[in-house]
């Protein structure tokens, strides 16, 4: 076992809320990791030929079918996308709307919007590739070659639409592309050679991490003569350490940490510095401004998070003096015990079984899902380590990705990415180039139906039903505390862009402190397990809002089922691309985070139904 070196650690640890957790990765990614790099070395003419028809024939076959449905994930084809004919259509169609025809601008721009759907289309299928075998050099350079080709495909689709809106067509056009993209492409300013170059280096960061981080058993410290790794730290060896000698377990525990520490954080500082720069160039003042807005689309404000990390730290200092008792409880031990273990057809037959009680239009997509095979789980070592949902944009199919544990946190798994799965199946009406949406909804979606489905677990995991709900509304409730641990961390840091890595790794230790979380140094270095850190900047805050959502879910339920499966259903009806986080909460009759009071009230409830949980454990 891993050493207790903090109390948040310890029910991470418990709770296996590793960090390397689910995410989103929808729509537009220019903003959040497109990059610019130069193009690996060339094929031979012939295969560029074969692989440009190709590309072709795809972009051919969705301007005939709108977006086709209904393909299996094993029948999308990657190829290596040639943007010739893209910039040939680019050239045309701004040339041609000087001349005021707009059947013809019109036309060339579903061409160029194919093209784009596309590039986005095999960026994705690279990445699933790539997340599948981080070592696989062949993924890593595809992925961020689409990365970069996709970047420069958005900034020349952009330009070219605000000069068709300046043109004689371009009454025709904003009509014809609707509110939201005109109103892009009017605004919009052309990517500098700068901002591809930061574009380039971000993406290259982050495939660096993920594949240091999957060498984080060729980490060693040496204490008392004796070389020590994870796998001995975790091992019989370290359990005997742990009771005969447990200074010396914390010596190996923060010496293999400061090791991993000094592979992955530079890395960490270099992209600090990296999107504190790319703010500054797109006009704002914070990186966390820039990113809440157009990487997130949220509706409260920076200023608005930090309210309610100040809410949180309280009532998570009393979540941890509770802990400190729970924490000794049976039920945090049990679920290496809780039965059934499900391999991934097991999984889906679960949900299968139970979705359909929450709605058919759930049993529907889960129906979907299952059918054209749009999942990729696993258990190897060299996958990304947790899960994400995307959406393939050319097929109009969302698609799950999972790497799963062996024990019954899979289908807490399972179920949360497929919530995200059936927003994106649910709610297709939007632009895939100029919308944003609301992560802080999206994770309701999915954090929402992993409550909701504690429902069903005296069936599933019969005798180990309460455990499995203990563990699973302590997930919850540490979503809270931890998307405001690492909110108001990474706000701070990009505040400070300049700060050193040894500072980084003592300011996360402060801000934990303040949570009341129990720290045995001055460092804590565990925020870099934390892959969204990396990745999704500030993305964290949006499971604190979510969770305190599907709490209330979760409470309403518990008096009326029905009650709490309306509301969700509500709120996963009205998608993530119209009204905001806030909005849609109270519309949907749940109280938003910004009420006086409101974290409070939604989280005592929590808190006092696991302390009976407890009670009765013994």
């Amino acid at each position: 076992m891993r050493v207790i070196i903090s109390l948040i650690l310890a029910l991470l640890m418990a709770l296996n809320f590793t960090g390397y957790g689910s995410f989103l990765k929808y729509g537009n990614t220019a903003v959040m990791s497109a990059s610019v790099v130069e193009e690996t070395e060339e094929a031979d003419d012939a295969a560029e030929a074969d692989e440009a028809q190709n590309a072709e024939s795809v972009e051919a076959e969705a301007l005939e079918t709108e977006l086709a449905s209904g393909t299996a994930y094993a029948d999308m084809e990657y190829v290596h996308y040639d943007p010739t004919a893209f910039y040939e259509d680019i050239d045309q169609m701004t040339a041609l709307a000087e001349t005021g025809d707009s059947d013809g601008v019109l036309a060339l721009y579903d061409s160029v919007y194919a093209a784009y759907l596309t590039a986005d289309t095999m960026e994705t299928l690279a990445y699933i590739q790539y997340c599948a075998d981080v070592t696989d050099e062949y993924w890593s350079e595809e992925s961020v070659y689409c990365d970069s080709l996709l970047a420069e495909m958005d900034d020349a689709l952009c330009i070219a639409g605000r000069q068709v809106l300046e043109s004689p067509c371009g009454e025709a056009f904003a009509a014809y592309v609707g509110d939201s993209a005109a109103a892009m492409f009017a605004s919009y300013e052309d990517m500098t050679d700068r901002e591809a170059e930061l574009y380039t280096q971000e993406a290259e960061l982050i495939n660096q991490y993920y594949e240091l981080m999957n060498r984080e058993s060729d980490v060693t410290y040496s204490y008392l003569g004796e070389t020590w790794t994870w796998d001995m730290l975790d091992g019989y060896r370290g359990d005997s350490l742990y009771y005969t000698d447990y200074e010396g377990y914390v010596e190996v525990y923060y010496g293999l940490m400061e090791a991993m520490n000094d592979l992955v954080g530079p890395l960490y500082v270099e992209l600090v510095q990296n999107r504190a720069e790319q703010a500054e160039l797109a006009g704002y003042d914070s990186y966390a401004d820039y990113i809440y807005e157009l990487g997130y689309g949220r509706d409260y404000t920076t200023e608005e998070a930090q309210a309610l990390c100040d809410a949180v730290k309280p009532v998570a200092q009393e979540f941890y003096d509770i802990y400190r008792g729970l924490y000794y409880s049976d039920l945090w031990y049990e679920y290496d015990s809780v039965t059934p273990v499900m391999d991934t057809e097991a999984l889906l037959d679960a949900m299968a079984r139970y979705m359909g009680q929450i709605d058919d239009s759930l049993a529907q997509a889960l129906a979907y899902m299952t059918e054209y095979g749009l999942y990729d789980t696993g258990t190897d070592s060299k996958r990304v380590y947790g899960a994400f949902t995307t959406t393939i944009s050319l097929y109009n199919s969302p698609f799950v990705f999972a790497t799963l544990d062996g024990d019954c946190y899979d289908l807490g798994t399972m179920t949360h990415e497929f919530g995200h799965f059936a927003d994106a199946w649910l709610n297709q009406d939007y632009d895939y180039l100029a919308d944003i949406g609301s992560y802080d909804l999206f994770e309701i979606h999915s954090n929402g139906l992993e409550v909701l489905f504690t429902a069903f677990y005296d069936e599933i995991y019969t005798s180990g039903a309460e455990a499995a709900t203990f563990i699973e509304l302590g997930n919850q409730l540490l979503c809270v505390i931890e998307g405001c641990i690492y909110d108001e961390f990474q706000r701070q840091v990009y505040a400070n862009p300049d700060m050193t890595l040894d500072e980084i790794n003592r300011l996360f230790c402060s801000i934990c402190e303040e949570y009341g979380v129990y720290e045995l140094r001055d460092v804590d270095y565990y925020w870099m397990y934390v892959s969204h850190n990396y990745e999704s900047p500030l993305y964290y805050i949006s499971y604190a809002a979510s969770s305190l959502a599907a709490l209330q879910i979760w409470q309403l339920a518990q008096e009326d089922f029905q009650s709490g499966v309306d509301v969700y259903m509500a709120i996963l009806n009205e998608g993530a691309y119209g009204d905001g986080y806030l909005t849609v909460v109270e519309d949907c009759g749940l109280t938003p985070f910004t009420q006086e009071g409101a974290v409070a009230a939604i989280l005592q409830p929590v808190l006092d139904y696991m302390e009976r949980l407890d009670r009765a454990a013994y």
